[in-house]
C-alpha cells in the first residue's frame, strides 16, 4: 500500500468513528500531522504488512474515540484541538502508569 492510500485509509477510520461529531480544520491538521508521522515509523520499521495496518487502525480508532470522550466531557459539540490536546495529555498520563502504546502514533518514533 503507498503512503498516499494508507493516508487515506487512515482518514478514513478517524472519520467514520467520529461518526457525526464534526472534526475542525485546526484539529484535522493536528491528525492528518499524527498520521503522517505514524505512516513514517510504520515505513522506517519496516511494518507495513496487513496485520501492521489493522493494527495501527484499531489504535487510531482508540485515539479517535478519546478525543470524542474529551469533547463531551468539555461539553463540545465537536472535536478541536483542545480535545486533541487533552486526548494527547490522557495518553502521557496512562503511559505514566503503565506501558501504554498506540503504535505507530504514541509514545512517538524514537529515533535512534
Amino acid at each position: 500500500m503507498s503512503g498516499a492510500s494508507l493516508n487515506e485509509t487512515l482518514w478514513q477510520t478517524v472519520v467514520s468513528t467520529c461518526g457525526s461529531m464534526k472534526i475542525e480544520p485546526s484539529c484535522q491538521l493536528f491528525l492528518q500531522a499524527w498520521i503522517s508521522n505514524g505512516i513514517q515509523r510504520m515505513e522506517d520499521e519496516r511494518r507495513l504488512k496487513p496485520e501492521d495496518i489493522e493494527t495501527a487502525k484499531n489504535n487510531l480508532k482508540t485515539f479517535a474515540e478519546m478525543m470524542k470522550a474529551e469533547a463531551v466531557n468539555a461539553g463540545a459539540a465537536r472535536l478541536d484541538t483542545k480535545a486533541f490536546h487533552a486526548a494527547e495529555h490522557a495518553l502521557g498520563r496512562r503511559s505514566l502508569i503503565t506501558i501504554f502504546s498506540l503504535w505507530p502514533f504514541w509514545p512517538h518514533g524514537v529515533s535512534g
